[in-house]
């Protein structure tokens, strides 16, 4: 529960150091960090141990002198380079803190104007105690409580292997996260934000949605909690490893102190709810408590009032009309672009990430500590899509 004395004690810092840029934002009782670690330019044509080496090392030195435990963490590079990457930060992460404690989704995410590693980001905590989550022995999540409100975040759910087919292998990615959920003591009708990646985004995401809309509406308990529903979502494209064709990251809130906690859904003044036509998910969510407002804003992309691709061919076009729904959709919030800590800016491959790193710029810093990834969007005549996380201390 917030109170006035809250609202004194909570702060919001930036920081930066070598490879590494984050937000500490303040509450009583929790300190959350959004980290976001790229390789320096001057090592972009460097192998992917080294680049990988330069990033754990920034990071495992981080933890210890913040004390705090990571929880969930997305690691963005080419697919070829996976092994040594991986090898790097186990080695790295393990001379400074526990990297068994949490897991990591890899997805590729190439780099845009090299090989090897874009990447990481990370979200930790200090104060709380935190607790690993396993599902058949294989670590899935972190979960903490603070103040009676439980705080589950799951990483690199999947189908079990077994599926007939990519569509089958949807529905069990999201039955086993409901079941994984479920043994924590929350369910997937308290999920507020999603990621998904696709394999071959662009063969079957018409046939993907409705297979997450059948699974939503049947979740029993989502009537009851209908104010916070569907979760903001981000849905792009990915190689991902071994056979799987989708992969699943979350976030869930649940326990008797969420009453305390305000969890809204966002509408975009620019455009009509992405569920009107068929997708569902929400344009954002915006969680306040303990004297903070986070907003998870979804993947955002050049898409019109009634759903339409924009600015069809025009690269420049969909980055300004991006920003310009990201802009609208945070308005709503009385935030701007420069309360983002976190975002990942999507660009399908082949296109050009110096223009679009230069459009971004023109609009203040707001992505400059941005993961730039090559990936394809959920149309084909997409080029760019957006997401992030914002904060702030309400008035």
């Amino acid at each position: 529960m917030s109170d006035s004395s809250d609202m004194d004690a909570a702060r919001i810092a930036w920081h930066e150091a070598g490879p590494l840029a984050w937000a500490a934002v303040t509450r009583p009782g929790l300190c959350e960090s959004y980290a976001t670690c790229v390789p320096h330019d001057a090592i972009g044509t460097a192998d992917a141990a080294t680049q990988a080496g330069e990033v754990y090392d920034a990071l495992g030195s981080w933890l210890r002198e913040q004390g705090a435990s990571g929880v969930q963490e997305r690691i963005f590079g080419n697919s070829d380079f996976r092994e040594a990457i991986l090898a790097q930060r186990q080695a790295l992460l393990a001379t400074e803190a526990d990297c068994r404690l949490w897991p990591a989704t890899f997805v590729e995410g190439a780099p845009c104007d090299h090989e090897g590693l874009a990447g990481t980001y990370l979200y930790a905590v200090a104060g709380p105690e935190c607790s690993p989550i396993y599902d058949d022995n294989q670590l899935s999540g972190v979960a903490f409580e603070h103040r009676d409100t439980q705080h589950v975040y799951l990483s690199g759910v999947s189908g079990r292997g077994t599926a007939e087919s990519r569509q089958q292998e949807a529905c069990d990615m999201f039955a086993r996260a409901d079941a994984i959920l479920c043994a924590t003591g929350c369910s997937y009708a308290d999920v507020v934000r999603t990621w998904i990646y696709l394999a071959d985004i662009l063969e079957w995401y018409d046939e993907f949605n409705p297979i997450r809309s059948d699974f939503y509406s049947q979740l029993r308990s989502i009537a009851q909690t209908s104010s916070s529903w569907p979760p903001a979502s981000t849905g792009i494209g990915a190689r991902l490893p071994g056979p799987a064709h989708c992969l699943l990251d979350l976030f869930a809130l649940a326990g008797p102190g969420r009453r305390y906690v305000s969890v809204q859904p966002l509408h975009n003044p620019r455009q009509k709810e992405a569920y009107s036509y068929g997708s569902a998910f929400s344009r954002g969510m915006a969680i306040t408590f303990g004297g903070i407002e986070t907003v998870y804003v979804s993947g955002t992309a050049a898409v019109g009032e009634e759903g339409q691709s924009l600015c069809v061919g025009d690269l420049e076009g969909q980055v300004i009309r991006t920003l310009d729904n990201i802009a609208s959709l945070l308005g709503t919030r009385r935030m701007t672009l420069a309360d983002f800590v976190s975002s990942t800016v999507f660009i399908k491959q082949g296109h050009d990430v110096k223009l679009v790193r230069e459009l971004i710029g023109d609009r203040g810093e707001l992505l400059a500590n941005s993961i730039y990834v090559a990936a394809d969007i959920c149309r084909p005549e997409l080029l760019l899509e957006i997401d992030g996380i914002a904060v702030r201390t309400p008035d």
